[in-house]
This record gives C-alpha cells, sequence and structure tokens, in this order.
C-alpha cells in the first residue's frame, strides 16, 4: 500500500467529519481495491489497499452530496450519484448548483476535494496521487493530477467554489475579492448538508 502511515490520520478525520468507516470484508468487490461503499460507508481492507489516499478520493465522492443521498450509495458512486439525483429532479443537469455541480464534475470534486483534505490532515498528497492511480503510471516527479490542481489547470476547485464548500483560488479569488470563503484549498466545509 502506498503510505500507509497515512490510513489512520485518514480514517481519524472521515470519522470526525461524519463519513462512516469500517475495516473487514465488506471492502470485498469496491471499484478500487481494498475499499468499497456500502449504504454511504466507506469499507477497507489494508491489506488489499492500493493507497490510502483512495479513502480520501471516494470520500471526496460522498462529502460533495447533500447528507440525504449517502444511504443510497454504493460501489459505484459516479452511478449511484446520477441516479440518486435523477430520481430527485428527473433526468438532465439540475438546476440546483449543488446538485448540479457533482453531477457535472462529482469526479474532479472528489479529486479537488481529496487533495484538500491530504493537506488539512497533514498527509502528503501523494497518498492520493500515487503511481497507477487516475490512469497516471508513467510519469516523472509529480504526479500529472496533483500538479494539474496546484497550478490552478484542474476544474474541480472551482466545482467546490461553487458550491459553496471554498472559496475560489490564484485568479479567481483576486477577481471575487468580495468572498467570504477561504480561498481553496482551504475548506469552509468538508460535507454538504
Amino acid at each position: 500500500m502506498y503510505h500507509p502511515d497515512a490510513l489512520d490520520p485518514i480514517v481519524a478525520f472521515l470519522r470526525g467529519i461524519g463519513i462512516g468507516v469500517e475495516f473487514g470484508p465488506g471492502a470485498q468487490n469496491g471499484f478500487l481495491p481494498g475499499v468499497n461503499i456500502h449504504a454511504g460507508v466507506i469499507h477497507v481492507d489494508p491489506h488489499t489497499l492500493a493507497g490510502s489516499g483512495d479513502l480520501l478520493h471516494e470520500a471526496g465522492h460522498i462529502a460533495v452530496l447533500p447528507k440525504r443521498f449517502r444511504s443510497g450509495l454504493g460501489t459505484d458512486l459516479e452511478v449511484d450519484l446520477h441516479r440518486l439525483i435523477e430520481q430527485e429532479v428527473g433526468p438532465g443537469i439540475p438546476d440546483d448548483p449543488i446538485l448540479a455541480a457533482p453531477y457535472q464534475q462529482g469526479e474532479l470534486m472528489a479529486q479537488a476535494w481529496s487533495y484538500a483534505a491530504a493537506l488539512h490532515i497533514g498527509v502528503p498528497p501523494a497518498c492520493v496521487f500515487f503511481p497507477g492511480s487516475y490512469k497516471h503510471h508513467d510519469y516523472e516527479g509529480q504526479h500529472p493530477m496533483e500538479r494539474w490542481i496546484e497550478r490552478g489547470t484542474h476544474y474541480g476547485p472551482m466545482a467546490l467554489a461553487r458550491v459553496g464548500m471554498t472559496g475560489p483560488a490564484g485568479l479567481f479569488a483576486m477577481m471575487n475579492a468580495g468572498n467570504v470563503l477561504p480561498p481553496y484549498p482551504v475548506m469552509s466545509r468538508w460535507v454538504q448538508e
């Protein structure tokens, strides 16, 4: 496992913000090795987990959705997210930005959320962005996703700002000088209510 030392702080953080984490056989047959979701609770098997940061990424998918949807989330979070939102508001992109952003950019939001969470916890972002994660195997130095987030060329932070979980960063923060939320990667809230 990449960054096994980050697992305990990650689990403590997730439980502290109200995202359930359980250890045991429920982690089998998940979307990622060693991690699965059942009714909005993350199940983990540290022996088969590829990287401790995979928990942060899966938690990011859970965190950006309003709490009322959690119990309907399972193994394929992206598919479940679309199904649950469509059950509530019908097909197509929702009018409500709180639902539209994860509906359109849930994966990017989870990536940006997990990066911000890693910094907040004090674990290296490399625990989220490790060799093989996000289909990037061969690269030199920093993982491409991590680099895109830090350079401001990743769409996830702006989507998080659009739903009020953080403020805009970089040039967007300067253009939005009256924004009362701290700029990304500082989060004003970790989960949607």
